[in-house]
């Protein structure tokens, strides 16, 4: 984190050195003709001239500075603590650093007023503050989230100098803290939901599916049986064919697709409020999913930042699957050209049978309907919400449907 120091491009500073060579030669000039005020003075500001210099060469050697934010990962509306630290670990105090740090605009610190960046969805907090020889300083603000998404603090760019100020020395740090802030999840009846089976018939009361990894037993072959369920090792044997008997176990994967396309063509930009309202109503469902005891998982129709091209989060009940849900939704950047029906025609069929798939969009195209009536023939159940948009199919057996209008508490 340490860098060399660039100097601030300042006509006077330029003429530091020059001004610096005069003052020695007046002070001789005036030692030499016995003129003992002339040389104090000359000599004096060639003094102060060297300790400007002196800082700006040397202000930010042995210098640290790092910013931190606890904690880092946080929902919308809570708060955290903003750090600012600067080491400086050699003799030569700094009598003043301006620091001038880069902020996201979804990150407020209600006791500071943060300044404009010519950055979009930035803001500039600005604070000044001294530094003794070996000495550290901390500074701590109160930061509140108020926005999903994934964020980097910085960069910034410190400046220090003489107390008379006549030179200065900037130094300039990259980004480096982050700040992940996840989706706001509310209950699923607040979306306009019911509150007992909010998916409906799309997924089954009591659902139950025999686990191919695991056997209870054996019993005779009987007509109509699959024949990939016979055990060769038990037939082998007792000397006739054996049928294995398979665990029921938990139940079927809950299929969370996410479509962040709001317009037909992705040119046209997004509707922030509708998709934020239907991030926030994916991310309670995958809760709600999570707490039934279901294998929840997650894909989306867009990257992530510094990711793949699209989010794909196998089923899983494990006890991290919610978090990794929601970091994902967090992370995700809402643009993109990929259609949700392709998305949905290559990943569907890799879910196990029986699973319910769930499509949150804002846009229902012909293409969409058509992919979905498909999934549902082949046995899938299917949930289709759509948010402030005509979904343009009836609610049948295994296929619900709901209109959503989105409330605008999301929109920006």
């Amino acid at each position: 984190m340490e860098r060399a120091p660039s100097v601030v491009p300042l006509e006077r500073e330029e003429v530091l050195p020059g001004t610096l060579v005069a003052a020695l030669v007046l002070g001789l000039a005036g030692v030499a003709l016995s003129r003992p005020v002339l040389a104090l003075v000359a000599f004096s500001v060639a003094a102060v001239l060297t300790l400007a210099l002196l800082w700006r060469r040397f202000g930010f050697s042995r210098v640290r500075y790092r910013r931190s934010v606890d904690p880092p990962r946080v929902f919308p509306g809570e708060t955290v603590t903003l750090s600012l630290v600067i080491e400086n670990a050699k003799l030569l105090p700094l009598p003043w650093v301006e620091v001038v740090e880069e902020l996201p605009a979804a990150l407020t610190v209600p006791d500071v007023p943060l300044g404009p960046s010519p950055k979009p969805e930035r803001r500039v907090l600005r604070t000044l503050l001294a530094v003794g020889a070996a000495e550290r300083v901390v500074r701590r603000y109160a930061g509140r989230a108020v926005r999903r998404g994934f964020y980097r603090l910085g960069p910034a760019v410190l400046t220090t100098g003489d107390p008379f100020g006549l030179a200065r020395a900037r130094l300039e740090v990259e980004a480096g803290a982050t700040l992940l802030v996840y989706p706001e999840i509310r209950p699923v009846e607040s979306f306009g939901l019911p509150a007992e089976r909010p998916l409906g018939d799309a997924v089954p009361l009591r659902p139950l599916l025999e686990d191919p990894l695991r056997i209870q037993g054996v019993r005779p072959y009987q007509p109509g049986d699959s024949p990939r369920q016979v055990h060769w090792r038990a037939t082998a044997r007792l000397g006739e064919l054996q049928t294995r008997l398979l665990e029921r176990t938990a139940a079927p994967a809950l299929a969370l697709f996410l479509d962040v396309n709001t317009f037909e063509h992705f040119w046209e930009g997004v509707r922030p409020g509708e998709l934020e309202w239907a991030i926030s109503l994916t991310a309670s469902l995958a809760a709600w999913g999570t707490d039934q005891g279901f294998p929840v998982g997650l894909w989306a129709n867009a990257p992530l930042v510094g990711g793949e091209r699209i989010v794909r989060v196998p089923p899983s009940r494990h006890p991290r699957q919610l978090q990794r849900v929601l970091e994902a939704l967090a992370m995700l950047v809402p643009h993109t050209g990929y259609r949700l029906e392709a998305l949905l025609a290559t990943e569907a069929r890799l879910l196990p049978g029986g699973s319910t798939i769930v499509v949150v969009t804002a846009l229902v195209t012909d293409p969409l309907r058509r992919t979905l009536l498909a999934l549902w023939r082949q046995g899938y159940g299917i949930a289709l919400l759509a948010v402030a948009c005509e979904a343009g199919l009836p609610t049948r057996r295994g296929l619900v449907v709901y209109e959503l209008e989105a409330d605008g508490a999301l929109a920006r």
